[in-house]
């Protein structure tokens, strides 16, 4: 794991990073704090990149590809920073000298592997967080449940719009997997799904989810999280562009931007979070992450408890009647109240916690935006220490500023970097 900030307002951007990578061979877990994380992408121009998540691309360090991208790269400076994050997420494709072609097989199993993982995981928290019925329920259908959600998820976004294909792939890429990768797919279902002897149905929802790990915009996977920030010639203010990049899959690398910020005349400060940074959102915040989903999800729960309480309270009531208030209560009274309490603390959120700093950052300096990125990684870094934690976000921090007129500069840097 890892912590990495980006804090930028109308001046600059700061980017900052520890330097803890956790290693897994076998079952044996290891945490070094001697991994640079942040690099100046093309030399002489103010853009830089980060990365977090998996440390390597088919067991090559980014920081060999980045310096691989130095050498091949001949454009000169171009005038948006995204057209920075797509060269080199485009360089990835094809690249045979990193990237054998007997290799990529793997990586494809790897990919098909981590997403059919996330379905038991699915699977185990649908059987720990469902009430005293669903203890009852057979083994075979919790996971078949969790299987036809993740199908659905791939399917379709939460508001029910289809999920499109992913843009980095050409057209019929879905039928072309599912070709070449059979042998593959069929073997990993029988290895983790076989024993619970699923439906005909499941079985198909696997093989398809198996093709749509690849091609549609969405990441269940592990993947590597890549923070590309500074300038385009014909920008401004800063830009923040964030990229999943996950396998390669008949030599084209499954990737998709998944946020870009930019400063302008009327947002004039802001801070990304990457990774495990959740110290660094309770401070921004007010409140930590996991508690505050804790804290909606029990709400929640306690609310719709409520409404059969009191539809209870009435014995006497016709079993119509009952169900046609139990409907309303549930799909408009509930849904209302509980947006509204969530409006309630966003809006004291915002005006407590998120304004005061986000003012205070519009008028920083280049050296205040870059010791606000350090101390940010830094409460990270605290957490795990003061707790007696793993350490995965430790080491030494590096912090970069970049801006138009200065470009990427250091301002500080892990030695020996």
């Amino acid at each position: 794991m890892t912590s990495e900030i980006a804090v930028m307002n109308q001046r600059a951007v700061a980017l900052a990073a520890d330097s803890a990578v956790t290693l897994i061979d076998g079952g044996t877990v290891v945490v070094r704090n001697d991994q640079r994380k942040l690099y100046n992408l093309m030399g002489g121009q103010p853009v830089g990149i980060m990365f977090f998540g998996i440390a390597d691309m088919m067991g090559h360090p980014w920081e060999h590809l980045i310096e691989h991208y130095q050498k091949v790269t001949r454009t000169g400076p171009l005038p948006h920073l995204r057209g920075y994050a797509t060269g080199f997420t485009t360089m990835l494709d094809n690249l045979e000298e990193f990237f054998p072609k007997e290799r990529q097989r793997e990586d494809y199993k790897r990919l098909l592997a981590s997403v059919f993982r996330y379905i038991f995981h699915l699977a185990q928290y649908l059987r720990e967080a469902g009430d005293s019925d669903k203890q009852s329920v057979p083994d075979v259908a919790i996971l078949e449940e969790a299987i036809e959600r993740v199908w659905r998820d791939y399917q379709f976004r939460d508001d029910g719009q289809a999920r499109g294909d992913l843009a980095c792939f050409p057209g019929g890429f879905g039928a072309t997997v599912q070709r070449d990768h059979a042998g593959t797919i069929d073997e990993l279902i029988a290895y983790g799904f076989q024993p619970f002897g699923l439906s005909k149905q499941a079985v198909q929802r696997l093989k398809e989810i198996a093709v749509f790990c690849v091609v549609k915009d969405l990441f269940l996977e592990d993947v590597t999280g890549l923070v590309f920030a500074g300038f385009g010639g014909e920008e401004r203010y800063p830009v923040v562009t964030t990229w999943f990049v996950s396998a390669i899959v008949n030599g084209i690398v499954k990737r998709a931007e998944a946020s870009f910020d930019q400063i302008d005349g009327e947002v004039r400060s802001k801070i990304r979070v990457f990774a495990d940074s959740e110290v660094t959102n309770a401070f921004i915040r007010g409140i930590d992450f996991n508690l505050e989903r804790r804290v909606y999800g029990a709400l929640n729960s306690v609310m719709y408890g409520l409404v059969e309480q009191v539809i209870g309270a009435f014995p006497n009531v016709e079993p119509a009647q009952q169900d046609a208030v139990r409907e309303k209560f549930q799909s408009q009274t509930i849904p209302q109240y509980f947006d509204a309490f969530r409006g309630i603390i966003g809006e004291y959120q915002q005006h407590a916690f998120i304004n005061p700093v986000l003012r205070v950052l519009e008028i920083a300096s280049r050296s205040e935006l870059a010791e606000t990125a350090r101390e940010l990684v830094s409460l990270n870094v605290f957490k795990k220490r003061i707790m007696a934690q793993k350490q995965t976000v430790g080491g030494a921090i590096d912090v970069a500023i970049i801006s138009r007129e200065g470009g990427f500069q250091w301002h500080s840097r892990q030695s020996g970097a």
